[in-house]
């Protein structure tokens, strides 16, 4: 008989965002089709390694993602998603005359979006409507008067 005595995972899957803006509008971007939830509209970001801070895979993360260097400013928001995933929204920055340039593996497309075209979206991540609703109701304080 094969008894397994090993712990029971306990710690959740822990991944970053990234809050960006230009001229007022927030970067958003389509998953690719060979992601998990494919299709799907959402912040950029994705997983945070072992042993890397959530800065670090900010970073990471935009560089993989959309070719972009950006800076981390600071953690705007916690949230944890409906599959159990703990998230980390982190306001950065980034050169404005850097474009995005989507790694087809993980992003179809991107757009820079307002308020109203992000709340209009009906096919944004289930996490993406409670930062807005949060953002709405004060909650979230960051230096950008987003339109």
């Amino acid at each position: 008989m094969n008894l397994d005595r090993s712990k029971p995972r306990t710690r959740r899957k822990r991944g970053v965002v990234a809050v960006l803006f230009r001229q007022q509008r927030l970067l958003v971007i389509r998953r690719s089709m060979t992601v998990t939830a494919p299709g799907k509209l959402c912040l950029p970001g994705g997983g945070i390694e072992e042993g890397e801070t959530e800065a670090e895979a900010l970073v990471r993360e935009m560089e993989e993602e959309l070719a972009m260097q950006v800076t981390p400013v600071e953690l705007c928001y916690r949230s944890v998603t409906p599959w159990g995933t703990n998230l980390a929204w982190w306001h950065a920055t980034a050169d404005e005359n850097q474009p995005p340039v989507p790694n087809p593996d993980e992003v179809a497309e991107f757009h820079w979006m307002t308020r109203d075209q992000v709340r209009q979206a009906d096919d944004a991540l289930p996490s993406l409507p409670p930062f807005l609703t949060a953002w709405e109701q004060g909650e979230i304080d960051v230096q950008n008067n987003w339109a």
